[in-house]
């Protein structure tokens, strides 16, 4: 799991970081106080959760958030405040999760047990197809697979429609 934190207030960061960790030392944890670092990293590495604080000079963790859900739509995020009034901006943000400042180990383990879109282990996975909704393709690090042309994606959507229902036939 690839979980990225971001705070401008350097001791919360700390606090965040080591309460991810405690939580998920298994994990990839990377930390940042820059948004626009953070947003450059989830573009070139992509990621499976982030912990965003709200409350930050400049863009906020929500317009963070946004930008995220455009690089991977299924991104997991977790908002990181001490203010309850930015709940509602949160919950129209369709967020994983919501922690209140300070964060315990014990709140980060309980909201990465109850994600939005689970998260499947990099090793085990090679492609993840959506053919609800739009037809996306994702790699196993959440990123678009993106298709130089159409018409290859057309065909690709067709070979896993076969391969779904030449899967149904057989079991008949």
């Amino acid at each position: 799991m690839r979980i990225l934190c971001l705070d401008d207030e350097p001791l919360a960061l700390k606090m965040l970081q080591l309460a991810v960790e405690k939580a998920k030392p298994e994990a990839e944890i990377l930390t940042f106080s820059k948004q626009r670092e953070l947003i450059a990293e989830a573009e070139s590495g992509g990621c499976d959760v982030a912990f965003l604080d709200i409350h930050m000079r400049g863009m906020t963790g929500v317009e963070v958030a946004k930008t995220l859900k455009g690089i991977n739509p299924k991104m997991n995020i977790i908002f990181v405040t001490g203010f309850s009034e930015y709940k509602g901006d949160a919950m129209d943000m369709k967020a994983s999760g919501y922690i209140m400042k300070p964060v315990t180990a014990a709140e980060v383990k309980a909201e990465l047990e109850d994600l939005r879109f689970p998260v499947i282990p990099r090793k085990n996975a090679l492609l993840r197809v959506q053919c609800f909704g739009n037809f996306d393709v994702f790699t196993p690090d959440g990123s678009h697979v993106h298709f130089e042309r159409s018409r290859s994606k057309e065909i690709f959507a067709y070979l896993v429609h076969r391969r779904i229902c030449g899967r149904d036939k057989r079991r008949m």
